[in-house]
């Protein structure tokens, strides 16, 4: 196999897809406002064109656990009517609210990507790219747009972090931190145990950063046979991919199975080409005079 192709959202924005974190926010929006005034209040997602997918994905990680938990803790120790029963029904309020924000953003994620449509004719302002169809390609998006717009075989496509409409799974996206730099020790300088009645509730609260964080050792764990399979490679071209720090290690494997490959990146604007090359080069552990930058729209027919 000669010739792998590595796709980012950039690819689906380059097809005039509304697949921006701000189209994301705007479904929420309008489907279910008490989660998009949610969204605002505990994390820092912003919506702006300079807003980048990876950008929200980094974000997941902001999650403020801390005032989630204060605004669900209704407990006041100092009360004379004070009960300690109390401090498990905060737990267990804050539990449920975490595991209900979790499983909302999830849902609304799905039926925001379940929902983008082809159009029968593409528009003429989109234009499509000179792809070599017998390729393999490694699309990081949850769309079908190679087998609707190239009519590629979908056996020839990894989605890596799954496909709309649930047929491999359920879709992959969140943050790379490995620890919510929030979180308290449980013990003190001394090594005496910090924790307070609330510190299980306050746990609990957490999960939502947990919940968010993508787990790429298991990815590359699951997948290691067509990892594998990519040995030979002779040519890698990426398009519409920022190289987000978070999605480094499916590079950087893929980097090791195909040590003789050319690498091919995409740029957005020329403020980010130097910068961008520098970072692949740091990433791959080659020499940046064998990385070319192109593009996208060099690729049209």
């Amino acid at each position: 196999m000669d010739t792998l192709y590595i796709l980012g959202n950039g690819f689906d924005l380059h097809h005039k897809l509304p697949t921006s974190y701000a189209d994301f926010n705007k479904s929420v929006v309008e489907t279910d406002p008490e989660l998009a005034h949610t969204l605002e209040e505990y994390f820092t997602f912003k919506v702006n064109h300079k807003y980048l997918w990876c950008d929200f994905e980094c974000d997941l990680g902001t999650f403020a656990s801390q005032s989630f938990f204060d605004f669900h803790n209704g407990c006041d120790p100092l009360s004379e009517n004070f009960r300690y029963s109390e401090v498990y029904a905060v737990e267990d309020e804050v539990r449920e609210a975490a595991e209900n924000l979790i499983e909302s953003i999830r849902d609304a994620f799905s039926q925001w990507i379940d929902g983008i449509e082809f159009p029968e004719q593409p528009s003429r302002t989109t234009k499509l790219l000179n792809i070599t169809d017998r390729s393999k390609f490694i699309t990081f998006n949850y769309t079908a747009t190679l087998e609707e717009l190239y009519h590629i075989s979908d056996d020839r496509i990894f989605y890596i972090h799954n496909k709309a409409g649930g047929f491999n799974g359920e879709l992959i996206f969140g943050h790379g931190l490995a620890d919510d730099e929030k979180q308290d020790d449980t013990l003190d300088e001394f090594g005496e145990s910090s924790r307070t009645m609330f510190t299980d509730a306050e746990g609990a609260a957490r999960s939502v950063f947990y919940a968010f964080r993508k787990d790429t050792d298991e990815v590359i764990n699951e997948h290691g046979k067509y990892f594998r399979e990519l040995a030979g490679t002779k040519n890698i071209i990426v398009l519409g991919h920022s190289i987000a720090d978070v999605d480094n290690p499916y590079f950087q494997l893929i980097a090791k199975q195909a040590p003789g490959a050319s690498w091919t990146f995409s740029y957005f604007g020329d403020q980010e080409l130097e910068e961008k090359k520098n970072k692949a080069a740091a990433m791959l552990g080659i020499d940046k005079k064998n990385i070319t930058m192109i593009k996208i729209e060099d690729l049209c027919l």
